[in-house]
């Protein structure tokens, strides 16, 4: 049985991930922020993979990647399990941010420490996986604004300042969408001799809540912008593709836009220094 994590598992994208790994044989962790709002979804993907009959299993668990805390026990709810998919799907853009109790900015935190510490405990479970025919690869979500680090350059008090304004928690998640996929790349060398693949999802611009100004031009936004965005179901492509393919081009620290490789501009500007 081959088992894939997701977090996020409750968003847009979350959504078709999921049932597109169980439809791909895979089964499934789903890892949610609010099980209880997340329960009908959850109760959709069990009548419809598991009974009757299923080979499959669903298992849904919490995780609030704002608390450390959380993050240990979600791992160790995982412990001995076979883990071959682990797709990091969760980010925010809030309304507002704060300092969460580990002493991150809470963009920070969701959008990058965690995901990166979630990964570090649940690496025995990934080893399993990589003995397995289905092998073990990490899937991160990135972005297009990683390509924003042109004009907003990243600096290590991205982790602990708390921006106040939109624009600033805008330029705070294109930070932590940089600092994810540079540390991606470390970790894609480091787990090569383990045998776990480290790949990297754009989703491009996606229809999402994300996609909100939270002020009196989000009228506009909506009219004019939003349209032109992908569905979650384009913006999901990706990661699928990647969770789902038997070979990549580029299996350690690659990372691909419309299932091709792409590499983001700012990576070429540092490269060529």
């Amino acid at each position: 049985m081959k088992t894939a994590v997701v977090t996020g598992a409750d968003g847009g994208m979350g959504r078709e991930i999921c049932r597109s790994l169980l439809d791909n044989g895979y089964s499934l962790i789903m890892a949610c922020l609010l099980p209880e709002a997340a329960m009908p979804f959850f109760r959709e993907l069990q009548e419809k993979y598991i009974y009757p009959g299923g080979s499959l299993s669903i298992r849904m668990l919490q995780l609030d990647l704002a608390s450390f805390a959380s993050v240990r026990s979600f791992a160790s709810a995982l412990e001995g399990t076979i883990i071959n998919r682990l797709i990091h799907n969760a980010g925010i853009l809030p309304l507002s941010t704060r300092l969460t109790e580990d002493g991150y900015d809470m963009i920070s935190q969701v959008n990058y420490r965690a995901p990166l510490y979630l990964t570090r405990l649940l690496i025995p479970q990934l080893e399993m996986g990589s003995a397995t025919e289905d092998g073990a690869r990490i899937i991160f979500t990135l972005s297009c604004t990683v390509d924003f680090g042109l004009i907003f350059r990243l600096r290590p008090s991205f982790l602990t300042h708390v921006p106040k304004t939109w624009a600033g928690r805008v330029i705070r998640y294109s930070h932590t969408k940089q600092a994810l996929y540079y540390a991606s790349l470390s970790l894609a060398e480091k787990l090569k001799g383990q045998g776990i693949q480290v790949v990297s999802a754009d989703p491009g611009a996606v229809n999402t809540p994300l996609v909100t100004m939270n002020n009196f031009l989000d009228p506009l936004v909506n009219i004019f912008f939003r349209p032109l965005l992908s569905s979650p179901a384009k913006g999901a492509s990706t990661a699928i593709w990647l969770a789902t393919a038997g070979e990549l081009s580029q299996p350690y620290g690659g990372t691909y836009r419309k299932c091709k490789p792409r590499r983001f501009l700012v990576c070429k500007n540092i490269n060529n220094r």
